[in-house]
Protein backbone atom coordinates (compact mmCIF):
# COMPACT_ATOMS: atom_id res chain seq x y z
CA UNK A 1 0.00 0.00 0.00
CA UNK A 2 2.99 2.48 0.43
CA UNK A 3 4.23 1.58 -3.04
CA UNK A 4 0.61 2.81 -4.11
CA UNK A 5 0.56 6.08 -2.04
CA UNK A 6 4.26 7.12 -3.10
CA UNK A 7 3.38 6.29 -6.82
CA UNK A 8 0.48 8.47 -6.96
CA UNK A 9 2.71 11.38 -5.11
CA UNK A 10 5.08 11.07 -7.93
CA UNK A 11 2.62 11.26 -10.70
CA UNK A 12 1.03 14.14 -8.90
CA UNK A 13 3.84 15.89 -9.13
CA UNK A 14 5.03 15.06 -12.69
CA UNK A 15 1.63 16.05 -13.84
CA UNK A 16 1.91 19.55 -11.65
CA UNK A 17 5.42 19.72 -13.08
CA UNK A 18 3.85 19.46 -16.73
CA UNK A 19 1.50 22.21 -15.64
CA UNK A 20 3.65 24.55 -14.58
CA UNK A 21 5.93 24.35 -17.70
CA UNK A 22 2.92 24.91 -20.24
CA UNK A 23 2.68 28.30 -18.53
CA UNK A 24 6.26 29.28 -19.14
CA UNK A 25 6.75 32.96 -20.91
CA UNK A 26 8.74 31.02 -23.89
CA UNK A 27 7.69 31.10 -27.04
CA UNK A 28 6.36 27.51 -28.90
CA UNK A 29 6.07 26.36 -32.45
CA UNK A 30 2.47 26.03 -33.36
CA UNK A 31 1.86 22.27 -35.52
CA UNK A 32 0.65 23.48 -39.02
CA UNK A 33 -2.62 22.40 -38.28
CA UNK A 34 -3.10 24.97 -35.74
CA UNK A 35 -2.43 27.77 -37.70
CA UNK A 36 -5.75 29.32 -39.63
CA UNK A 37 -6.09 30.04 -43.01
CA UNK A 38 -8.49 33.21 -41.72
CA UNK A 39 -5.24 35.38 -41.85
CA UNK A 40 -5.20 35.29 -45.77
CA UNK A 41 -8.28 36.23 -47.02
CA UNK A 42 -7.73 40.26 -47.47
CA UNK A 43 -7.21 40.82 -50.82
CA UNK A 44 -6.13 44.56 -52.08
CA UNK A 45 -3.78 47.05 -50.72
CA UNK A 46 -6.61 49.24 -49.24
CA UNK A 47 -7.78 49.08 -45.38
CA UNK A 48 -11.08 49.49 -44.96
CA UNK A 49 -12.17 52.46 -43.40
CA UNK A 50 -13.24 52.19 -39.76
CA UNK A 51 -11.13 48.60 -39.42
CA UNK A 52 -8.25 50.32 -37.25
CA UNK A 53 -11.12 51.63 -34.62
CA UNK A 54 -12.27 48.30 -34.12
CA UNK A 55 -8.71 46.92 -33.27
CA UNK A 56 -8.10 49.56 -30.84
CA UNK A 57 -11.62 49.12 -29.22
CA UNK A 58 -10.90 45.37 -29.05
CA UNK A 59 -7.60 45.61 -27.73
CA UNK A 60 -9.18 47.86 -24.94
CA UNK A 61 -11.37 45.03 -23.78
CA UNK A 62 -8.12 42.68 -23.91
CA UNK A 63 -6.30 44.77 -21.46
CA UNK A 64 -9.33 45.25 -19.09
CA UNK A 65 -9.72 42.16 -18.73
CA UNK A 66 -5.30 41.41 -18.59
CA UNK A 67 -5.95 43.99 -15.69
CA UNK A 68 -8.63 41.91 -14.18
CA UNK A 69 -10.82 44.99 -14.28
CA UNK A 70 -14.44 43.97 -15.01
CA UNK A 71 -15.78 47.54 -14.94
CA UNK A 72 -13.05 48.88 -17.86
CA UNK A 73 -14.10 45.94 -19.84
CA UNK A 74 -17.98 46.96 -19.78
CA UNK A 75 -16.99 49.89 -20.94
CA UNK A 76 -14.98 49.17 -23.11
CA UNK A 77 -17.39 46.26 -24.85
CA UNK A 78 -20.35 48.82 -25.05
CA UNK A 79 -18.39 51.28 -27.17
CA UNK A 80 -17.24 48.51 -29.04
CA UNK A 81 -20.99 47.22 -29.59
CA UNK A 82 -21.24 51.01 -30.86
CA UNK A 83 -18.41 50.72 -33.54
CA UNK A 84 -19.36 47.39 -35.00
CA UNK A 85 -22.75 48.91 -35.40
CA UNK A 86 -21.09 51.49 -37.31
CA UNK A 87 -18.77 49.68 -39.70
CA UNK A 88 -19.70 50.95 -43.07
CA UNK A 89 -19.55 47.25 -45.23
CA UNK A 90 -20.15 49.35 -48.88
CA UNK A 91 -16.22 49.89 -48.22
CA UNK A 92 -15.65 46.07 -48.84
CA UNK A 93 -16.42 44.08 -51.98
CA UNK A 94 -19.74 43.36 -52.63
CA UNK A 95 -18.80 39.32 -52.56
CA UNK A 96 -17.59 39.59 -49.02
CA UNK A 97 -20.59 42.07 -47.68
CA UNK A 98 -22.76 38.87 -46.26
CA UNK A 99 -20.08 37.17 -44.90
CA UNK A 100 -19.08 40.00 -42.70
CA UNK A 101 -22.39 41.41 -41.93
CA UNK A 102 -22.35 37.97 -39.68
CA UNK A 103 -19.19 38.13 -38.30
CA UNK A 104 -20.24 41.71 -37.11
CA UNK A 105 -23.02 40.39 -36.07
CA UNK A 106 -21.71 37.57 -33.85
CA UNK A 107 -19.16 40.44 -32.66
CA UNK A 108 -21.32 42.56 -31.30
CA UNK A 109 -23.29 39.59 -29.74
CA UNK A 110 -20.32 38.81 -27.57
CA UNK A 111 -19.36 42.45 -26.66
CA UNK A 112 -22.88 43.21 -25.61
CA UNK A 113 -22.28 39.78 -23.30
CA UNK A 114 -19.29 41.40 -22.03
CA UNK A 115 -20.82 44.52 -20.91
CA UNK A 116 -23.28 43.24 -19.01
CA UNK A 117 -21.15 40.06 -17.27
CA UNK A 118 -19.82 39.00 -14.38
CA UNK A 119 -15.56 38.92 -15.17
CA UNK A 120 -15.68 34.82 -15.60
CA UNK A 121 -18.93 35.77 -17.90
CA UNK A 122 -16.47 38.53 -19.86
CA UNK A 123 -13.74 36.14 -20.27
CA UNK A 124 -16.03 33.47 -21.77
CA UNK A 125 -17.58 35.82 -23.93
CA UNK A 126 -14.32 37.27 -25.24
CA UNK A 127 -12.77 33.94 -27.33
CA UNK A 128 -15.80 34.48 -29.43
CA UNK A 129 -14.89 38.39 -29.78
CA UNK A 130 -11.60 37.33 -30.63
CA UNK A 131 -12.77 34.75 -32.97
CA UNK A 132 -14.81 37.37 -34.41
CA UNK A 133 -11.68 39.81 -35.34
CA UNK A 134 -9.56 37.64 -36.75
CA UNK A 135 -12.29 36.96 -39.10
CA UNK A 136 -12.89 40.78 -39.46
CA UNK A 137 -9.54 41.10 -40.07
CA UNK A 138 -9.44 38.39 -42.72
CA UNK A 139 -11.85 40.41 -44.55
CA UNK A 140 -10.61 43.67 -43.96
CA UNK A 141 -7.35 43.69 -43.55
CA UNK A 142 -5.14 45.01 -40.85
CA UNK A 143 -2.70 48.29 -40.31
CA UNK A 144 -0.27 46.63 -37.84
CA UNK A 145 0.79 43.37 -36.69
CA UNK A 146 -1.24 41.15 -35.15
CA UNK A 147 -0.07 38.29 -32.97
CA UNK A 148 -2.70 34.99 -32.35
CA UNK A 149 -1.89 34.49 -28.91
CA UNK A 150 -3.19 30.83 -27.01
CA UNK A 151 -3.22 29.48 -23.53
CA UNK A 152 -3.85 25.76 -23.30
CA UNK A 153 -4.73 25.73 -20.09
CA UNK A 154 -7.91 27.89 -20.31
CA UNK A 155 -11.27 26.86 -20.19
CA UNK A 156 -10.65 23.35 -18.52
CA UNK A 157 -7.45 22.85 -19.93
CA UNK A 158 -9.22 23.37 -23.70
CA UNK A 159 -7.70 26.44 -24.27
CA UNK A 160 -8.47 29.96 -25.51
CA UNK A 161 -7.13 32.59 -28.18
CA UNK A 162 -6.56 35.60 -28.54
CA UNK A 163 -4.98 38.69 -30.63
CA UNK A 164 -2.54 41.21 -29.28
CA UNK A 165 -0.29 44.45 -31.08
CA UNK A 166 2.44 43.12 -29.31
CA UNK A 167 3.97 39.85 -29.23
CA UNK A 168 4.39 39.55 -25.30
CA UNK A 169 2.31 37.17 -23.84
CA UNK A 170 -0.31 39.06 -21.51
CA UNK A 171 -3.26 36.41 -21.02
CA UNK A 172 -6.73 37.86 -20.79
CA UNK A 173 -8.48 34.95 -19.66
CA UNK A 174 -6.60 34.24 -16.40
CA UNK A 175 -5.13 38.00 -15.38
CA UNK A 176 -3.39 38.52 -12.88
CA UNK A 177 -3.55 35.02 -11.63
CA UNK A 178 -1.43 33.42 -14.63
CA UNK A 179 -0.67 37.06 -16.59
CA UNK A 180 2.22 35.06 -19.07
CA UNK A 181 1.01 31.82 -19.45
CA UNK A 182 0.38 30.97 -23.54
CA UNK A 183 2.20 31.15 -26.60
CA UNK A 184 1.91 33.05 -29.82
CA UNK A 185 0.09 30.99 -32.05
CA UNK A 186 0.76 32.74 -35.52
CA UNK A 187 1.04 36.84 -36.83
CA UNK A 188 -1.54 38.15 -38.68
CA UNK A 189 -0.52 40.67 -41.09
Amino acid sequence: MKKVNVSMIILALGFVSLSAMSCKDTKKEPAQSEISTATTGHTGSQLAPGTKTIIDGYMVIKDALVGDSKENAAQAAQAMEKILSEFDLQAIDASKQSELKQIIAATQKRAGEIAKGTIAEQRAAFEGLSAGLVDFVAITGTPVTLYQQFCPMYNNDKGGMWVSVAEAVKNPYFGSEMLNCGFVQQEIN
